[in-house]
């Protein structure tokens, strides 16, 4: 029988894989897949995982209220599993999103706050995410300077990391940054300075270019062939544009409809600018075509722009008058668009609130245990990965001859005991710590930035209490006990290290008569800590 595990794993990995190749639509429908395995297997971390890639999919092919969605569930998901890393990726990709649907504001903030977590830790690849997503933010709000030196840093970090599909991602938007800054400068009146920096746009988007082919990433190489294109044909180099157009029919891949609309429209606009104009009619008028299948206005606005300017051009008045009158409807309708993007988005947001209360009862079924209604060993092991690097204290705690009150009071007697257990934990523990069962009759204690000895006089105090409790509702002349093993760490020991640790000398605590606390390799008969 195939492991469930393994299955949703594939599949995350088979819409990667399909991502990168630029085939938008198949890879947001294996992760759909993947969500619905993962969420009928209880499996929180995948569900979230995957809604955050549904949402960069959707990005990828132009629908960004649907990847808006998957976003904010995938950042609210990953925030209560206690996963604020991956919560700063999800941000980042929902500022994108943001900035897609005209909403700088809410993509401003989101993008710092997902760079001051990731900044925060030392994941480098996410950091170099972070920034790229809010030098993206800063360029296209007028601050292209401050945007390129943050999209600077993603570059380097992913250099350095010789991570060449995200370089070559970054180069790409490091590109548009410097295509935005020649804009500028032209509209100043600077030709000098904008004719700089169109060259600098060109020479990042050819690195783009080389590390998009040698990773395989089909998706930049497309969108960065066709930027170059584009700052060609600005500088007047059209057959140099047109030839590098040629390139992407020379691909493999199948495009999705997003760049397969871009590539029409670039070829279009580059064949009307250099006079073949009969050519860029029959480019744009598939650009039309296909943008109206896809119902997206962005595209529809834009194809329909460039088909009347060359319709006009060819002297075609009475069609270039229809699709002239076609686009300024298209504009009106998106130009309203915001409003009405605001009160979907207040829709999603609606939706998503309703999501959550769903996606809420999972989370706590994932990561609690049905009879103890405590944190379980998937939980628990959150907590230790969350305090790697810091200094706390760790315990497992084990029931003394737990087997013996199952066969003489009753598995029922038992599960009833463990649950008292677990009680007294969480009520012993406070503030100051966490419980959690790790399987069967044993629990483990974690007492983060808490002194060895005050995580000592916790455990005695555990001790006490449970061996204290009056257990006779239960069964006449049930008494309980546990024997405990304890562990400290400096912040400079794995987590796992401290777990075995503590598991050895769970078992010399168990080898010294039971119903005690070690807390050390060697401590002296008389100093250990037994009622």
């Amino acid at each position: 029988m195939t492991d469930p595990g393994a299955a949703i794993a594939d599949e995350f990995i088979r819409g990667t894989r399909l991502l990168r190749a630029g085939r938008g639509e198949q890879a947001l429908a294996a992760f759909r897949t993947v969500y619905a395995r993962a969420e009928a297997a209880g499996d929180s971390d995948f569900m979230a995982a995957a809604l955050c890639e549904m949402a960069w999919s959707c990005y990828r092919i132009g629908d960004a209220e649907q990847g808006l969605e998957c976003a904010m569930g995938a950042k609210w998901l990953w925030e209560r599993l206690g996963n604020r890393l991956e919560m700063a990726r999800a941000m980042a990709v929902e500022s994108i999103l943001f900035l897609d649907l005209g909403f700088s504001d809410e993509a401003y903030d989101l993008a710092t706050m997902a760079v001051e977590i990731a900044q925060a830790s030392d994941d480098a690849p996410m950091q170099a995410f972070a920034l790229n997503a809010k030098g993206i933010v800063l360029t296209v709000c007028r601050e292209s300077e401050l945007g390129a030196n943050l999209v600077e840093q993603a570059v380097a970090i992913a250099t350095q990391q010789k991570n060449g599909g995200a370089a070559g991602y970054y180069l790409l938007n490091l590109g548009f940054c410097h295509a935005k800054m020649a804009e500028e400068a032209g509209s100043l009146g600077q030709p000098d300075r904008a004719m700089g920096e169109r060259e600098a746009a060109i020479e990042f988007t050819n690195e783009s270019i080389e590390q998009a082919r040698h990773s395989g990433d089909a998706w930049t190489l497309r969108a960065a062939l066709g930027n170059k294109a584009e700052l060609l044909a600005l500088q007047g180099s059209f057959d140099l544009a047109l030839e590098v157009l040629a390139q992407c029919v020379e691909l493999n891949d199948a495009p999705g409809t997003g760049l397969r609309i871009h590539y029409l429209y670039t070829l279009g606009d580059v064949l009307f600018r250099a006079g073949r104009l009969d050519e860029a009619l029959v480019s744009a008028t598939e650009a039309v075509e296909l943008a109206d299948t896809t119902r997206l206005i962005d595209h529809q606005t834009n194809a329909v722009a460039k088909l009347a300017e060359i319709l006009e051009a060819r002297g075609d008045t009475s069609a270039a008058l229809v699709q002239f009158k076609r686009f300024h409807n298209l504009y009106v309708r998106q130009s309203g668009e915001t409003a009405q993007r605001r009160a979907r988005v207040a829709s999603i947001r609606s939706e998503t609130d309703l999501w959550r209360d769903r996606a809420a009862v999972l989370a706590d079924q994932a990561l609690s245990d049905p009879l103890t209604c405590i944190a379980n060993r998937r939980s628990f092991d959150q907590i230790l990965n969350r305090l790697a690097g810091t200094a706390f204290s760790t315990a497992i705690v084990d029931l003394d001859n737990f087997k013996t009150i199952n066969d003489r009071y009753s598995h029922i007697v038992g599960d009833a005991v463990l649950q008292r257990v677990a009680r007294t934990l969480v009520d012993q523990l406070g503030p100051h710590g966490h419980a959690a069962r790790l399987g069967g009759e044993e629990f483990a204690l974690v007492f983060p930035n808490v002194p060895e000895q005050s995580a000592v006089a916790f455990c005695e105090g555990i001790r006490i209490a449970i061996s204290s409790i009056d257990w006779s509702d239960l069964g006449a002349g049930l008494g309980v006990t546990v024997s405990i093993g304890l562990a400290t760490g400096q912040g400079e020991e794995p987590s796992g290290l401290l777990m075995q640790i503590a598991d050895n000398r769970l078992y010399a605590a168990k080898a010294n008569g039971r119903d005690c606390v070690i807390w050390a390799d060697t401590i002296p008969a008389d100093e250990r800590l037994r009622a």
